[in-house]
């Protein structure tokens, strides 16, 4: 993936400002790193041959030391002598693995032979430990001579590991490595601006799509016939309304009514409570009137009783409400209830017959189907927008991190500058 031109710019100096385009920043820290790799080179040579050469001593002291066991005859048991040809043919094993090897000359082939060099070294001084101490008296001055060498030996892989250490390499190629995660990041928050973009970018054509039909919509309720059913539907809605709110102050009531471990009178019909409860509009609107009827004798001998325990506010508006639907306030809104669905349905049946209805029907399908589509993409962009935010917060607490190490590291100044 192609990185946009636009997304980084770098700067190096505090005099001479440099600006590096986003996708050659990976290839500006290799060039820093080439440079310094080539600044450092004969130091780097010259620890790495010092290292070799020690290698080299304590493998010939090594030799000798096994020289000078094999000729110890009748100074030396049986087992000091084996310690002290283990001793030999170990160490002279360990050195020649490395003093046969020419390190090249990158900052990675080196770091990799002193990772190794200090390994060999530390087996080296482990096996001296181990064995010497049986054959010290026999083999004083070869011994001493391998010790020598050991202890030259730890202080060259200490000296290669120093100048590699001082060139700052290591820290070099971690914001090398840090400025590629950088721009991996931008990379994955240019991507979420585009996608977000396009999400607004489809809201807005849902929206100006919804718009247009709403428009169409109007204009064709003001059609005669569909002006009436857009009236009838409202009156609908409003009764609707009042129906529910008539029923309000029964609801906890009703709720604490319907609780299993409430003893109900054996006339009273369980599911008709169940409706009042669960959907109350249809309950009140459908079911037979003797069944509600039914339910708000139980409900008012109850809350008269104090079995429902409501406090005397809620008992007295409760008590309230059920005389005035029992006097005849259900039965008025069913009824005009009632009419305005007859109308409905003969409204319906005009506008059917002249093949208004469906135009209408079809438009205020579409316009759902719009809305359903517009919370839907809103969610999206919701989600991407903190994805963006979130995003953005660690491409900046990098960018800050990595300023501060090329500054450090480089003894210049450094400015990443962002832009999206």
């Amino acid at each position: 993936m192609s990185r946009p031109s636009w997304g980084i710019a770098v700067r190096f100096g505090a005099k001479a400002q440099m600006e590096i385009a986003a996708e050659q920043l990976s290839e500006r820290m290799q060039e820093r790193m080439a440079a310094r790799e080539a600044s450092w080179s004969k130091r780097f040579a010259e620890a790495a041959k010092q290292m070799t050469k020690s290698f080299g001593q304590a493998e010939k002291a090594a030799f000798a030391l096994g020289e000078a066991t094999r000729h110890a005859w009748g100074s030396l048991t049986r087992p000091m002598e084996q310690h002290g040809l283990r001793l030999s043919e170990q160490v002279i094993e360990l050195c020649r693995s490395l003093t046969a090897e020419k390190p090249g000359n990158s900052y990675e082939q080196l770091k990799d032979f002193e990772e190794r060099s200090a390994q060999a070294a530390r087996s080296i001084a482990k096996i001296y430990n181990k064995y010497a101490g049986s054959i010290m008296r026999s083999a004083k001055a070869e011994t001493s001579v391998l010790e020598d060498s050991i202890v030259a030996l730890n202080r060259s892989v200490l000296g290669l590991s120093q100048t590699l250490d001082e060139s700052r390499l290591k820290e070099i190629k971690a914001a090398a490595a840090g400025a590629d995660r950088l721009l991996q990041d931008v990379d994955r928050l240019h991507l979420v601006i585009e996608e977000l973009a396009m999400n607004r970018k489809a809201l807005q054509e849902l929206a100006d799509r919804e718009s247009g039909l709403r428009r169409e919509l109007s204009t064709m309720s003001k059609v005669e016939g569909l002006d009436e059913l857009n009236r009838i539907e409202t009156q609908i809605a409003q009764k609707e309304t009042e129906t529910l709110a008539l029923l309000e102050p029964l609801s906890k009531p009703l709720r604490k009514l319907d609780r299993p471990d409430i003893k109900l009178p054996s006339t009273l019909n369980r599911a008709t409570l169940d409706g009042l409860v669960d959907n109350p509009l249809r309950a009140l609107l459908e079911l037979p009137l003797t069944e509600i009827d039914e339910v708000l004798h139980s409900l008012d001998r109850m809350i008269r009783r104090g079995d429902l325990m409501l406090d005397e506010r809620r008992k007295r508006k409760a008590m309230r409400t059920i005389e005035e639907l029992q006097a005849g306030i259900l039965k008025r809104v069913r009824e005009d209830y009632s009419v305005l669905q007859a109308n409905r349905q003969e409204a319906l049946r005009q506008l059917r017959a002249s093949g208004l209805y469906d135009q209408w029907s079809q438009l205020r399908s579409q316009i759902e189907k719009i809305e359903s589509e517009k919370i839907s993409c809103m969610d999206q962009i919701g989600g991407m927008e903190s994805q963006e935010a979130q995003q953005r917060s660690l491409v900046v607490t990098q960018k800050t991190a990595l300023e501060k190490t090329l500054g450090r590291i480089l003894d210049e100044k450094a400015s990443i500058a962002l832009s999206f």
